[in-house]
């Protein structure tokens, strides 16, 4: 009897061991191809429908651009150039003020107009406080009485000089209402003598149109 080595294995079980090795083998062989399939799959066959996506998402970026550039203007007003809007907000937001300063209308320089103002109330002084206003404003006065005392006011005036007595009018705070062509001045005071060579007399009455 043939005596075999203490970890010497029987002929059968080394039969059996090495058709166990090959099986094992064959198993992770074919785990490998099925693996390396599915991989290729993911990366070829599989991955198609990522550039396709991208595409299509390419393409709705650029027709959301094409649509801003094209129809951002839709909302905007139409300007048709005239402006008006903008010129009537400047005119109300311009701040200027109105000069509300009466405009003396006379064709003579005022330092060549003689004015007398005569006193028709017997207020003492009224005449020489108007006198001084209208000096002030340019005129050449003189304060004198008026020959009667009188309710209505008037501003009278020597042919030629009307435009001149409405000035005075307007300066005293009247209108052209108060105007009279003077036909005898010298009726119209105390002294005459005082109003020779003046052009202007205005004759404060009690109504205190003038003053």
């Amino acid at each position: 009897m043939t005596t075999h080595g203490r970890y010497t294995a029987s002929d059968s079980s080394f039969a059996q061991s090495t058709g166990n090795a090959a099986t094992k083998g064959l198993v992770l062989i074919a785990v490998a191809v099925v693996i390396g399939f599915l991989l290729l799959w993911q990366g070829g066959v599989g991955g198609d429908s990522s550039p396709e996506v991208a595409a299509a998402d390419d393409a709705s970026i650029d027709a959301g651009n094409e649509d801003a550039s094209s129809g951002g203007t839709d909302d905007a007003p139409a300007d048709d150039g005239s402006g008006d809007g903008d010129d009537a907000a400047l005119d109300e937001d311009s701040g200027a003020t109105t000069d509300t300063t009466p405009v003396t209308p006379t064709t003579r320089p005022l330092g060549e107009v003689k004015v007398a103002i005569a006193n028709g109330v017997g207020v003492s002084g009224l005449a020489g406080q108007q006198s001084e206003l209208l000096k002030t404003a340019g005129f050449v006065t003189i304060a004198v009485n008026a020959k009667n005392n009188t309710e209505l006011s008037a501003v009278y005036y020597v042919d030629g000089y009307a435009l001149e007595a409405e000035a005075v009018a307007l300066e005293l705070g009247a209108t052209g209402a108060v105007l009279r062509p003077a036909t005898s001045p010298e009726e119209l005071v105390a002294d005459p003598n005082q109003i020779e060579g003046f052009h202007i007399f205005v004759i404060l009455g009690s109504d205190r149109v003038l003053g």
